[in-house]
């Protein structure tokens, strides 16, 4: 049985439809808490996660409160600084093969505490307590199934996913297998106890997003956030693996 936000008609998966967000006093209150922390942000991540996609993150963090977060692709660190300013107490490994070419970023933020490496998520040599409550952060714009198949063999328990999105692009998203009704879900959700995508927060929504906004309109305190800019949408997406099928 997977719990899920979603309409999910996926033959041989049973589902039960739980709706997450459905407290929206409480959702008011921490999107004004995350306020307050989004507006002391190291810098503006363009071409990276905004205001949208990182109280995303910040909402599920805090419901799972992980010990131990791996970030597979960290770029400049906006989301290394997430974690930092969530989860102080964390154990924090940041991973990006990417970042073996020089570059020269105007501006970033690399935390004093966490592990780093250029190694791929999928070849790292992690040494986890399956016991402790581990979470990856996947916005590597990897294929997803080996990510969590990947995430199983390491005893990760809590996955995030960025870019969990419906238009067609170089990698496969869940939502891209869903749309094509692929094989391999039957499997893969055979993987997953609960699978929740966080709703957009105003409109308008993407197109294939199954969900409505959680406002209508900005709240007033936000107004000093471009809309396209700080509320451009990225279908983060939480998953929680079941525990009989970590390796």
């Amino acid at each position: 049985m997977v719990k899920t936000n979603l309409p999910l008609q996926i033959p041989g998966i049973d589902v039960e439809v739980v709706d997450l967000f459905s407290d929206r006093a409480t959702l008011s209150e921490q999107l004004e808490q995350f306020a307050d922390l989004y507006n002391q942000r190291p810098f503006d991540n363009t071409g990276g996660i905004r205001f949208d996609s990182a109280f995303a993150y910040y909402y599920f963090l805090k419901r799972i409160m992980p010990d131990v977060v791996i970030e597979s692709g960290f770029w400049r660190g906006f989301s290394t600084w997430l974690v930092d300013s969530i989860l102080p107490d964390a154990e924090l490994y940041c991973l990006d093969p990417v970042l073996m070419m020089p570059f020269n970023f105007p501006s970033c933020y690399r935390s004093p505490r966490a592990g780093y490496s250029t190694q791929d998520f999928s070849c790292f040599s992690f040494e986890l307590d399956p016991s402790a409550q581990n979470c990856a952060i996947f916005d590597d714009h990897q294929n997803v199934a080996p990510r969590i198949e990947q995430s199983l063999r390491y005893g990760i328990q809590h996955v995030l996913l960025d870019d969990n999105q419906y238009e067609d692009t170089y990698h496969l998203s869940i939502t891209h297998l869903i749309k094509r009704n692929d094989p391999i879900l039957l499997d893969l959700f055979s993987w997953i106890d609960e699978y929740y995508l966080f709703p957009p927060l105003i409109s308008p929504v993407m197109e294939g997003c199954p969900l409505e906004p959680l406002w209508s309109e900005i709240p007033t305190w936000l107004n000093h956030l471009d809309r396209e800019e700080h509320f451009a949408y990225s279908w983060v997406t939480y998953l929680k693996l079941k525990p009989q099928f970590i390796l």
